[in-house]
């Protein structure tokens, strides 16, 4: 079985990272906390953010408002939501797939819709890789129209993820170990934790 990343703008993989509910507010922000607040590693902390932002925060700061205009602008950010959905593929979409191309390669039929998708938390598994997996079954179908005899052939699974800042992104395509058919009136399930998904 092999799964690529497809081929990203840097710096939208970071917000899509960064914005995500569960890796971002838990598990990025508090690793930033950590770093923040571990001695000696706040110089390095602030070595790795860019310089002029952080003297635009130091003039901010030091205006005639101070602290409660900072404190002002930090409650003004609007919370950033993010879905995460599965798509069940007929074909390997490739690494320049978008979330615009995708839907040349996805089930079409009448039942099926791409799954919202919960990641659970964090973990590391036996080969030292950092992933997160499906929290719970993610259920497809059943197929509702066509022929008895028309088989849909899934051989690839794709995980997106949109935020409520207009950003999409495809953030994985798996290849199933083995493609499985489905037919009308037939449903199919991801089970739990089978799942899962690289966090760098």
């Amino acid at each position: 079985m092999t799964s690529y990343v497809p081929r990203q703008v840097a710096d939208d993989v970071t917000r899509a990272v960064v914005g995500s509910p569960d890796l971002g507010i838990t598990t990025v922000t508090a690793y930033l906390t950590s770093l923040w607040t571990a001695q000696p590693n706040r110089a390095a902390f602030l070595a790795t953010l860019p310089a002029a932002f952080l003297q635009d925060l130091v003039t901010l700061v030091s205006g005639p408002d101070g602290v409660a205009a900072f404190a002002s602008a930090v409650s003004a950010v609007p919370t950033r939501t993010v879905t995460r959905r599965v798509h069940l593929l007929t074909r390997d979409p490739g690494r320049d797939v978008t979330t615009a191309t995708l839907g040349q390669s996805e089930v079409v039929a009448e039942g099926y819709l791409a799954q919202p998708v919960t990641l659970g938390p964090v973990a590391i598994d036996a080969q030292g890789r950092t992933t997160a997996s499906n929290a719970a079954d993610i259920q497809f179908g059943p197929i509702t129209s066509g022929s008895v005899e028309t088989v849909i052939t899934v051989t690839h699974v794709a995980l997106t993820l949109v935020t409520s800042d207009n950003l999409s992104r495809v953030l994985c395509v798996i290849e199933v170990a083995e493609p499985f058919g489905l037919r009308v009136g037939e449903s199919v399930a991801i089970r739990a934790a089978a799942l899962q998904v690289g966090v760098v």
